[in-house]
């Protein structure tokens, strides 16, 4: 026997598979914040309601009453972000992003606050170029919204010579076009905010 479903709208994190009959989806909603899932896969049409990564889908779930197992009884794409799998670089700046949120979003305590943010960030690597610089935006834009001393604690460490490139890049909207020195410097101060985050914070780095 199990709980009567309930339907959540949820960003799609992670998948893997789950033995030979089920998906593992990591999820993210603004009721429950991040979670796990069993979704059956159909023998007959697998790729029928397939979930994709960083999807924004209607997840209808139940849970065991027997356990906290939660089994996808129906799953509805609202938003599919199919651009995020056609550039390397986009689908790993995206994955490291979404990676941390997955492993930190119990330390973040407003659920509403990260679903918004992390579904607006998302969009912004489907929609902008550069996603060195999308990354660096969307990680400092979600640590100061949850309250992190991003400004107090982790400025006043960084480098002099980061500092004015760095409030270029996360002041101005990402460019339509930026050179490869930009871009580097973009990497270098996200690898700086995650590095603060490993000594200064209870942050779990992916």
């Amino acid at each position: 026997m199990s709980q009567p479903a309930a339907s959540e709208q949820a960003l799609v994190l992670s998948l893997a598979p789950s033995g030979e009959s089920y998906q593992k989806i990591t999820a993210l909603s603004a009721e429950s914040g991040c979670f796990l899932c069993l979704k059956r896969a159909s023998k007959k049409n697998p790729l029928k309601n397939a979930p994709d990564l960083f999807d924004t889908a209607e997840i209808e779930i139940e849970t065991a009453r027997n356990g906290n197992t939660r089994f996808v009884r129906d799953y509805r794409t609202l938003h599919r972000r199919c651009q995020l799998g056609t550039s390397y670089r986009t689908l790993r700046c995206a994955s490291e992003f979404v990676k941390l949120i997955a492993r930190n979003a119990p330390l973040m305590g407003d659920y509403p606050l990260l679903f918004q943010l992390t579904e607006q960030s998302l969009d912004a690597f489907a929609e902008r170029p550069h996603p060195e610089i999308v990354h660096l935006k969307s990680l400092y834009r979600l640590l100061q919204a949850e309250g992190y001393p991003v400004r107090e604690s982790w400025w006043p460490q960084l480098a002099a010579d980061l500092k004015t490139p760095a409030v270029e890049l996360l002041n101005q909207p990402t460019p339509e076009e930026a050179s490869e020195e930009k871009l580097q410097t973009a990497l270098a101060l996200t690898e700086s905010i995650c590095k603060w985050l490993q000594h200064e914070t209870d942050f779990v780095l992916p």
